[in-house]
Order: C-alpha cells, then sequence, then structure tokens
C-alpha cells in the first residue's frame, strides 16, 4: 500500500500508477464501510489489488447475470436504494463506468441526503479521469456525514492527482482527528501523512 519514492527510472515508472490503484482501493473500501462491511483489515493484501487493479480483465458468466438481476429488481422497483447501490457498486466492479454513473444519479435523485450513492459517484468519476469532479463529489459526502475514510479518499486524490499538496494533508489530519477509526486506517492515515509532509509538492503531483 505504500507509494514508493522516485529513486530511479525504473521505480518511477512502476510507483506511476500505484497512486491510481490506491484511491481506487480506498474509495471502494471506503463505500464498503458505509455500507457496515470491515475491508479496510484486507487492503495490505497484494491480492485484492491485483483483483482490483485487473477487474476487467475477466467477466465471467455469473456477474454479467448478477447485472442483469439486479437490473430487472430496478425496473420492477426503480425506488428501492439498496437494488441501485447494488446495480451501481456491480457496474462498478465491470468497470462500465457510463452506465454506473446512470444509475449512482438516479439514487441521488431518490435521496439526495443518502452519502451512499454520493460516494459511489465520487469513485466513477475518479475512474473516468474527471478528478475535480471527484474531490468535489467527495466533499459533498462529508457534508453529510463525515466520515474517515473518505477524507483518506480526498487526501489521496489532492495530493497526488489535483496538485493541492496542503489540501490533501488538511483532509488526512482531520481523518486522524475523527473519533472510533479502526487502527489499520489510523496506519494508512498516517502513513499517507507522513509521506505528503516530507514530499515536495511538486514531486507528489508527479504521481498522477
Amino acid at each position: 500500500m505504500k507509494i514508493n519514492d522516485t529513486a530511479s527510472p525504473m521505480r518511477a515508472d512502476a510507483s506511476a500508477a500505484l497512486p491510481q490503484r490506491l484511491l481506487m482501493l480506498a474509495l471502494m473500501a471506503g463505500f464498503l464501510v458505509m455500507l457496515g462491511t470491515a475491508v479496510w483489515q484486507r487492503l495490505s493484501e497484494p491480492e485484492l489489488v491485483q483483483k482490483v487493479a485487473h477487474v476487467s480483465a475477466q467477466h465471467s458468466q455469473e456477474e454479467m447475470s448478477a447485472v442483469g438481476r439486479l437490473m430487472e429488481q430496478v425496473s420492477r422497483d426503480p425506488t428501492n436504494m439498496d437494488s441501485l447501490l447494488a446495480l451501481t457498486n456491480a457496474l462498478i466492479k465491470m468497470e462500465n463506468w457510463d452506465t454506473a454513473e446512470t444509475f449512482a444519479r438516479r439514487a441521488i435523485e431518490l435521496d439526495g441526503k443518502d452519502p451512499r450513492p454520493l460516494h459511489l459517484l465520487g469513485v466513477i468519476q475518479h475512474n473516468a479521469g474527471r478528478h475535480a469532479d471527484a474531490a468535489r463529489t467527495l466533499e459533498a459526502v462529508i457534508a453529510l456525514k463525515d466520515d474517515a475514510s473518505v477524507r483518506y479518499s480526498l487526501g489521496v486524490l489532492y495530493i497526488y492527482y489535483l496538485n493541492d499538496k496542503e489540501r490533501g494533508l488538511a483532509q488526512l489530519r482531520a481523518g486522524l482527528a475523527l473519533p472510533g477509526i479502526s487502527d489499520s486506517l489510523k496506519k494508512h492515515l498516517e502513513s499517507e501523512l507522513k509521506k505528503g509532509e516530507q514530499t515536495p509538492a511538486g514531486d507528489a503531483a508527479s504521481g498522477q
């Protein structure tokens, strides 16, 4: 989960894609945490990093069938938030960003005060390369429900994608200040904060 120092061109190339995978993990883990699933303990597992990074390489018949069933459920009951979230999340896992955004926005229209569809929209916007939009969306999530995992995601977004180191560090500090965060999440926040404080702004932004 660490972003390696760029001591050589080869290491720089290897680390260039790491913030992308790191942020994807943070965003998805944050959403699952909001659903009440304890996933931060698994973030350090290489298998999870590889699975998320290469999820688009293969879509099983089972995955496609699951999406079909969820679409049928949403068609029968378009006001069912759980079905909309499950469908959006399934489409994100398949990296079907456009369709996922459509259903995420439907869920937001259904209940603009529920932070979960906004969180998913932030995941989608980041992966579509719309990092400023993703940051604004996650700021809206924080306004509805302050969450350390979302603060972590915002910190990484600002530091590595939006060239706003101070704003990113502020998000990481705010996340650490929240009560009741897990030891694993605290470790990630402290690690990114330490690296961010020690890394010049230009060097951090070059990891995009």
